[in-house]
């Protein structure tokens, strides 16, 4: 299988009050060290930016860059367009925003074996779908489309319309019982946690 990456950096950032995508972090920038990560175990990577206005931090050459046909309509807006951009390069793609610090490729390697012959693998955490950091066919498109054209902008929704691979928290803790690669980080008090787990930077 050939699996891409899609990273999401068309947010906000409201309640951290600052640009996330650009924020230090070990010795890059968030966004630069999952972009980094990504292009180390999948291809290719593409950034979903907001417009072609907004500033992202460096980049590597090799990366990818696509925007959000609608601005502000949410992350399921921006998994239509990394899936439109990626077409047929790769067979599915990881997506995933660009503020998930401890992620790694061990995580990323793992989640693509759990897809099978599903279209999506997901984790539920607390009862609760995690529609980033998750795998998706790129044949999911077409889905996709349809829920946006519904006025559905939230992706979990996905799950119900193509054959998703639920993973609940046992099977989440028997790979990682501290559950990283999927925390993201919203605030600054989360961002400093981060970067002093990291080793200060």
């Amino acid at each position: 299988m050939l699996l891409g990456s899609i990273v999401l950096a068309g947010g906000r950032s409201r309640r951290m009050g600052r640009a996330k995508e650009s924020l230090p972090f070990r010795g890059s920038t968030l966004l630069g060290h999952t972009v980094d990560l990504l292009a180390a175990c999948t291809y290719p990577v593409v950034v979903v930016a907001r417009d072609p206005t907004q500033e992202l931090p460096p980049l590597l050459l090799e990366t990818e860059l696509t925007f959000d046909p609608q601005v502000d309509q949410g992350p399921l807006v921006g998994i239509q367009a990394g899936l439109r951009f990626l077409g047929a390069q790769c067979d599915a793609a990881f997506v995933v925003g660009c503020d998930t610090p401890f992620l790694s490729a061990t995580a990323v390697d793992w989640l693509a074996h759990q897809l099978g012959d599903y279209d999506a693998v997901m984790a539920r955490i607390e009862g609760k779908l995690q529609p980033l950091g998750a795998i998706y066919r790129v044949s999911t498109l077409a889905a996709v489309d349809a829920l946006i054209t519904e006025g559905v902008r939230t992706p979990r929704t996905l799950a119900e319309r193509v054959r998703t691979r639920i993973l609940d928290e046992s099977v989440i803790d028997a790979f990682d019982p501290t559950r990283a690669f999927l925390h993201s980080v919203d605030s600054p008090e989360e961002y400093q946690r981060a970067v002093e787990a990291s080793g200060g930077g």
